[in-house]
């Protein structure tokens, strides 16, 4: 059975909960959005009661039926064995179609409208056989009947307290109703003992029961925002361990991490591995000229320019340290780490951010050292970042704001 579209869980207050938990009221309120939560959880309850569940009132149906037959054959002859028969042929037919109806998805949404309706029927018709019988015995057992029809409204059913007396009172007074039309005395005796004090009493349990299903239902609202408060609180973690606080990209600990699988990774695969290794051009000076804080915003803003030219899913954008920035490029050769590299040099110079302590340019500059290898059983991971920081290096002396690539370096050499 498919459940109707799922609401959205509503905010809760874990404060709230705790105290609502904690009260020693007879009653456990909650919130409208709350409440409409618990009444869709008992919908979905009741939706699989429907299947489990009709083949028992078929079974205690047959019993009464049948068991009243056998138990009885003396009393149900003449006027009362017609009656009976009919009584039981009603109560089948009151039952088999709600049954029916409330197999339907639709219909199953407004359950508690389907039950108040048919139950109040079912349960006139016991009351009536408790006013019509003659035989004082059949009288008794359809009073144990009303009694087990009180109880079923009220515990299994899902119902909500207040619509399950109310369904209990509007079967009563229909069956009373009935009973007075067809000219026949009322025994008040009997109704009051079978039909109105077992369903004092039923209400009685049934609050103490819904009480502590409110509450267990509480509980586990909130075990459920603990547990997703932890979740997310497990994440930002796992983000702070892998990510520098200041310009959001990865830290030193998780490049190296990356850095260590990515070449494992490639070597099996015989693949290349690019590292960008970008240096802040006369940081020092833009510090002393501007502040720190100017110096945090101008490393933040170089952050997301990397961070965008890191733009495939196995590229790593990492500040390595004070204003040193690495990338990492899998599967990347030589011509397609240039184009990023480029691209990096680029949009740093249109963050046109000034910086009146360069040599080199009015504004915030970098200076990139490149290095590409296929991995080798020989090498490290190791040396090709101290390849590319050599070219950083070598693009530091050679004047500042360009790319060195270490290959081309070492050609020179």
């Amino acid at each position: 059975m498919s459940p109707g579209p799922a609401s959205p869980a509503p905010a809760i207050n874990p404060d709230e909960i705790r105290a609502t938990i904690a009260g020693r009221v007879f009653w456990c309120w909650l919130t409208p959005p709350i409440d409409r939560l618990f009444a869709q959880r008992r919908q979905e309850e009741f939706s699989h009661l429907v299947y489990v569940g009709w083949p028992l009132l078929a079974l205690m149906w047959v019993a009464i039926g049948v068991g009243g037959r056998m138990l009885f054959p003396a009393e149900l002859t003449g006027p009362d064995g017609v009656l009976w028969w009919r009584w039981v042929a009603a109560m089948g037919g009151a039952l088999v179609l709600p049954i029916a109806l409330l197999h339907m998805p639709t219909v199953q949404q407004h359950y508690q409208k389907v039950i108040f309706g048919f139950g109040s029927i079912v349960l006139a018709i016991a009351v009536l056989g408790t006013q019509l019988l003659v035989n004082a015995r059949l009288m008794q057992v359809n009073s144990y009947v009303a009694l087990l029809i009180i109880s079923i409204l009220v515990l299994p059913l899902r119902l909500s307290l207040v619509v399950s007396t109310l369904t209990s009172l509007t079967g009563i007074a229909l069956g009373v109703g009935t009973v007075v039309l067809l000219g026949r005395a009322v025994d008040w005796a009997m109704l009051v003992w079978f039909c109105f004090g077992s369903l004092l009493v039923m209400v009685f349990v049934g609050a103490v029961v819904e009480r502590q299903e409110r509450i267990s239902f509480l509980q586990g609202l909130l075990l459920e925002h603990e547990s997703a408060e932890r979740e997310r609180l497990n994440q930002q973690l796992e983000r702070l361990a892998h990510s520098d606080g200041l310009t959001q990209l990865a830290n030193r600990r998780h490049f190296d991490d990356t850095l260590a699988r990515e070449w494992d990774r490639l070597r099996r695969e015989g693949r290349p591995l690019a590292v960008l290794f970008i240096d802040v051009d006369f940081f020092k000076p833009f510090n002393d000229t501007y502040g720190h804080a100017a110096g945090d915003e101008c490393l933040a803003a170089i952050g997301g320019v990397l961070q965008h030219a890191a733009r495939r899913p196995g590229d790593l954008a990492a500040r390595y340290g004070g204003e040193e920035f690495v990338i990492i490029l899998p599967g990347t050769d030589l011509s397609g780490a240039r184009e990023v590299a480029e691209r990096v040099l680029a949009d740093v110079d249109l963050l046109a951010i000034p910086h009146a302590g360069s040599q080199v340019s009015g504004n915030v500059t970098v200076s990139i050292g490149l290095a590409v290898r296929v991995p080798q059983q020989a090498d490290t991971a190791e040396d090709l970042l101290e390849a590319a920081d050599r070219a950083v290096y070598a693009a530091k002396r050679g004047g500042r704001h360009r790319i060195v690539v270490h290959q081309e370096l070492a050609n020179t050499a």
